[in-house]
């Protein structure tokens, strides 16, 4: 307090923690409120003004305190109209505890990009049918339709927390309709093309992976995050448990079920093999991060280790993150000479061959795949189900025909 003796203060005005504070009463009752400034001249003046338009509105009988002081424990009304980035901020403060970090950070970017296009000094008054109407056009350059309805999503989810917590006079979450998609991008590998890329696997555990991945249909992030621990070699399933971030950071699963996947004897040799160079590596605790913010602490052997690969100076992590993996695939593509399409068409190679070749049960191919039903395997595989549909019925008729010719 010494370095601000001998400040003249206005009526109403005092000084706590070296910031200035309001002081003044409302319906006979005393009210403090921080305002967070230093105790400069110009600074006081501001004060001294602000706190004679709260009394003169307190007076007259308009004072809304949400609208000077909307985080106050005392605020009530409907607050003041706040530029759209300060908004943004508020609500990404409101989900940290809500939503995994992966999500909070697609959150905030979506809304960096929505804010960059809309205007960040814009008022939430702004906000209208119309004015997001125009935004929409912009949303939609370049993108696919998939992108630009989870970037909806998102916005519409703002703008609905916007109206609930009486920012805006009406729920506009309704306004900003998604688009119509197009079908899913599906180019699985074919059998040459499976053969050239592990023929140009140099390193074995990179053979290891493309084969499992292959033969299992699971995810990238579920197959960097596989532990020894999760591995059955008596019952050949592994125990799908957990996923990771794009870099690091393990989390669950994507739709947060675990389940277990069986293993065909392709699958079964390459954890075999991978079995002579990370199985004796030291067990080490992790945190998996749960839905709600929690977490789980679990003791892991990863089947898959980049130290194997390379010694990683300064470098902790004995699992890979999901980038690291489309970097690894992409370099095989290349060196085996086939066309490059990203890692997740292993997965659908995975999907297609147990449709059209194995003639598989469409609600056992969902398990494996961590679906939770057959919706989404008939969405998106709905072509190779449609080809081995006939198969089935031509061999229905083979079967009807046996029984018939034995009468």
């Amino acid at each position: 307090m010494a370095q601000n003796a001998g400040i003249e203060l206005p009526k109403g005005i005092e000084i706590h923690g070296n910031k200035l504070r309001i002081i003044f009463y409302n319906n006979g009752k005393r009210y403090r409120e921080a305002l967070g400034l230093e105790p400069t001249k110009q600074n006081i003046n501001f004060a001294s003004r602000k706190r004679e338009a709260i009394m003169y509105e307190i007076k007259i009988g308009i004072f809304n305190y949400a609208a000077h002081f909307p985080n106050s424990k005392h605020a009530s009304g409907k607050p003041r109209a706040l530029d759209i980035s300060e908004l943004a901020k508020r609500f990404l403060e409101s989900k940290a505890h809500d939503v995994r970090s992966s999500t909070l950070q697609r959150y905030d970017w979506v809304l960096r990009d929505f804010i960059m296009c809309y205007g960040e000094n814009r008022s939430c008054d702004t906000l209208s049918p119309r004015s997001l109407s125009q935004f929409r056009q912009e949303l939609v350059k370049g993108k696919a339709g998939r992108t630009i309805n989870r970037n909806l999503v998102t916005i519409n989810a703002f703008l609905s927390w916007l109206y609930k917590m009486e920012y805006i006079d009406r729920d506009l979450s309704e306004v900003l309709t998604r688009v119509k998609e197009s079908p899913a991008d599906i180019q699985p590998f074919s059998v040459g093309e499976i053969d050239k890329i592990l023929s140009s696997c140099h390193q074995l555990q990179h053979r290891n992976m493309v084969t499992l991945l292959l033969y299992t249909g699971i995810r990238s992030g579920e197959l960097c995050a596989l532990a020894w621990e999760d591995v059955d070699f008596n019952n050949k399933t592994i125990h799908v448990r957990r996923s990771t971030y794009d870099n690091r950071g393990l989390k669950t699963t994507k739709t947060d079920n675990e389940r277990f996947v069986d293993l065909m004897p392709p699958a079964i040799e390459a954890l075999k093999a991978q079995r002579h160079l990370t199985y004796l590596y030291p067990a080490n605790s992790h945190q998996v991060e749960l839905p709600g913010k929690s977490y789980r602490t679990e003791k892991l052997r990863f089947v898959f280790n980049p130290k194997v690969v390379r010694a990683q100076k300064g470098s902790d992590y004995d699992y890979y993150g999901k980038r690291a993996l489309g970097r690894i695939w992409k370099e095989l593509c290349s060196k085996a000479n086939v066309e490059y399409r990203n890692q997740y068409q292993l997965r659908h190679t995975y999907a297609s061959w147990m449709i059209t070749h194995a003639n598989v049960n469409v609600s056992y191919l969902a398990h494996q795949m961590g679906h939770a039903d057959i919706t989404m395997v008939a969405k998106v595989y709905g072509k190779w189900l449609t080809e081995s549909n006939k198969k089935e019925s031509d061999r229905v008729w083979s079967e009807l025909l046996k029984i018939q010719n034995k009468k």
